[in-house]
């Protein structure tokens, strides 16, 4: 049986989607070990976000959730800054946290 050239559209995303996943996972991998803390998984899986979020960290397992359209670049880098911030027990309050994660993603994309 010959398969269509082009695939359907629910092939073609989950391809975009998978392609993205590793990509970010990859840059999350390297930010990491950069730091020379441990990794941070991201999993792709919009039922863990709740609230209307596109992402959130989860912080017994080191694991970043993300919606299909909350996985982006700043919001890697967003949920990265929670992660570092667990991983080296700096404590401040969720407000502040919420305000250096969006200027250090901010920080980090500029350049």
């Amino acid at each position: 049986m010959r398969k269509r050239l082009i695939p359907r559209k629910k092939i073609r995303e989950k391809f975009l989607l998978t392609y993205e996943l590793e990509g970010c996972q990859k840059v999350a991998n390297f930010l990491t070990e950069y730091y020379g803390i441990r990794r941070m998984k991201i999993v792709l899986n919009g039922r863990r976000v709740g609230n209307g979020d596109e992402a959130c960290y989860d912080y017994d397992n080191y694991t970043a959730y993300f919606t299909k359209k909350g996985l982006n670049k700043r919001n890697v880098l967003h949920e990265l800054y929670h992660h570092i911030v667990y991983v080296n027990d700096w404590v401040m309050d969720e407000r502040m946290e919420e305000r250096k994660a969006n200027t250090y993603a901010r920080r980090v994309l500029e350049s």
